[in-house]
């Protein structure tokens, strides 16, 4: 039987949302440092971006009023 990784549910590493918008993660990251998308909530133990499908969205919605 196969083993499944759980996490907490409802957030997405950078690398996921740089899948889910069709970009690499250094785009996405690039995008952060320059200001173009605001940066998602942080976990304050670990300091890692705590991304849900709202960012996702919002950064959709950001780049389509940006074309």
């Amino acid at each position: 039987m196969a083993m499944v990784k759980h996490r907490s549910v409802g957030y997405l590493k950078t690398g996921e949302v740089a899948e889910l918008l069709g970009v690499t993660r250094q785009t996405v990251l690039n995008w952060l440092k320059r200001g173009t998308i605001t940066e998602p909530e942080r976990n304050p133990m670990t300091g890692y971006r705590l991304w849900t499908e709202k960012d996702v969205e919002r950064v959709r919605r950001t780049l389509r009023e940006a074309e």
